[in-house]
């Protein structure tokens, strides 16, 4: 290298260093300490183009991303639904599960509800729906078979509710008999029809 490269480059070294060497600049009230590079000022055709551009972008219609939005199971909100009712936590339950599936729930005792609840959501709601068997569980009934045991159930509340009603008219009809030995006639109010 001979001694006038390396003169240059010294010097162009030494105008690098003086050109970002802090300056005082006047800024209309006070001397404040600036590099010298910044105070070199960019041709306005250049800034114009960068305005426009970023302008540009930030009126460019945005592709709004949709996120993996996962449609909720039915398995596991039954299965949260039971698990809502079986722990009472204030959730009402009633929107979600069928009545077949709150009276299988209410017929569990603790044991069962324990062993019901130590299994996963949709895992309880696949039970509900008779989709699977849980290990240690009685089978829920069908629809058919509910329908069908709550037929025989209600049938069997309503036996002595028709007894106790026969039993109430052969009393009227006896005091209505009694009554018209004595010479009166029973006023015959008109019966209520039942539901």
């Amino acid at each position: 290298m001979s001694f006038r490269s390396f003169f240059a480059s010294v010097m162009r070294a030494a105008f690098a260093a003086m050109a970002c060497a802090p300056r005082l600049v006047w800024d209309g009230t006070r001397f404040v300490l600036r590099a010298a590079a910044s105070l070199i000022p960019t041709p306005p055709q250049e800034e114009a183009v960068a305005e426009e551009e970023l302008m540009a972008e930030l009126n460019r219609p945005r592709e709004i991303l949709k996120a993996d939005v996962v449609e909720p199971d039915v398995r596991e909100e039954w299965g949260y639904a039971a698990g809502n009712h079986l722990v009472s936590c204030g959730e009402p339950t009633k929107g979600v599960l069928d009545e077949r599936a709150i009276a299988y729930l209410d017929a569990l005792d603790i044991e069962e509800r324990a062993a019901l609840l130590a299994y996963e959501a949709r895992h309880i709601g696949q039970h509900l729906m008779g989709e699977r068997m849980l290990k240690g569980l009685p089978k829920v009934p069908t629809l058919a078979e509910w329908t069908a045991a709550e037929k025989a159930r209600l049938a069997a509340l309503a036996g002595p509710v028709r007894e106790r009603r026969a039993l109430i008219q052969a009393k009227v009809d006896e005091v209505a008999a009694v009554m018209r030995e004595h010479g009166y006639e029973p006023v015959t109010a008109p019966r209520p029809r039942a539901a």
